[in-house]
């Protein structure tokens, strides 16, 4: 069985970090740019679990943490930072906001892909297993951040320029029918 991850990261080399070391056919990692594209998704799938950066554009990774623990209680949390390093945030994510990893950038690649499958729950026997099921492909899905959106809408949302009437030409009969 497939397990889908909801990954909150406005960082592309973040991203791709963390698509290398998550790399096995059993997930689906969607990808959110923001809090609030990240409930929109929270509202309309089910994930497994939520890999949150601390810092996000107009928000902060604690407070949707705690949204999701809150109101998604089964989906698993785990919190990654470039910035906040100190102890103190890691208690914090820990205690305070529902998390059951918190991790600094960079990434160490094998702990963190080791402790994604623990939260997880799953074992070495059951990857093996579910690499070599029959739908096991990967999939990433990458949504637009609010501010992409809103470029398009605004270029959708333009008035169409008015259709210009033909241009006159002088033509030249090819052949003249008199009827008188």
């Amino acid at each position: 069985m497939k397990k889908n991850i909801l990954l909150v990261e406005y960082s592309s080399s973040a991203i791709e970090a963390i698509q290398q070391i998550l790399h096995d056919k059993i997930f689906e990692i969607t990808i959110a740019r923001s809090e609030e594209s990240a409930k929109d998704l929270l509202k309309n799938f089910h994930f497994d679990l939520l890999i949150t950066e601390t810092l996000l554009p107009k928000s902060h990774g604690f407070i949707l943490s705690k949204f999701v623990s809150e109101y998604y209680p089964t989906t698993k949390i785990i919190i990654i930072s470039d910035k906040l390093k100190q102890a103190d945030y890691k208690h914090e994510a820990l205690t305070l906001h529902g998390a059951s990893d918190f991790f600094e950038k960079p990434l160490p690649g094998r702990l963190f892909r080791k402790r994604v499958l623990e939260v997880l729950g799953i074992d070495d026997e059951e990857m093996v297993e579910m690499a070599f099921s029959s739908d096991a492909t990967t999939k990433l899905h990458i949504l637009p951040s609010l501010e992409e959106l809103a470029a398009y809408k605004s270029k959708k949302e333009e008035p169409a320029p008015p259709p210009q009437p033909p241009k006159e030409e002088n033509h030249t009969p090819i052949f003249k029918i008199d009827l008188d």
